[in-house]
């Protein structure tokens, strides 16, 4: 699982119950909106997260505000979940994983490197 990914999955945990659109969660993570939406995607065609397009009464008032209609976000129950094992894992991985420095020796004066 990509950092990006794990930034957007611990956002919309943030209120698992929430409804959120695709540039908010640009705007939470700042990530781009290339990375943000084929995550969203990807979510969505997993079962984690379930879409809606805004209904017309929404839409009126968009139109009055001037932007265009919105695509809302939610968590299934199983998302929310599953993205929690997944951060914890990802989490745990990252705490054991050996760092770069671990392998490095301490410098011995006259020692062939």
């Amino acid at each position: 699982m990509t950092v990006q990914t794990q930034m957007v999955l611990r956002q919309a945990l943030l209120e698992p119950g929430r409804e959120w659109y695709g540039l908010e969660m640009v705007q939470a993570t700042e990530l781009p909106t290339g990375t943000v939406y084929p995550i969203i995607a990807r979510l969505e065609q997993a079962g984690w997260i379930t879409s809606r397009w805004e209904e017309p009464r929404e839409q009126r008032e968009a139109d009055a505000l001037g932007r265009p209609r919105r695509r809302y976000y939610q968590l299934t129950q199983e998302g929310a979940e599953n993205a929690r094992l997944a951060l914890a894992k990802a989490h745990a991985n990252r705490a054991t994983a050996p760092k770069p420095w671990d392998t490095l020796r301490p410098h011995t004066p006259g020692a062939t490197p």
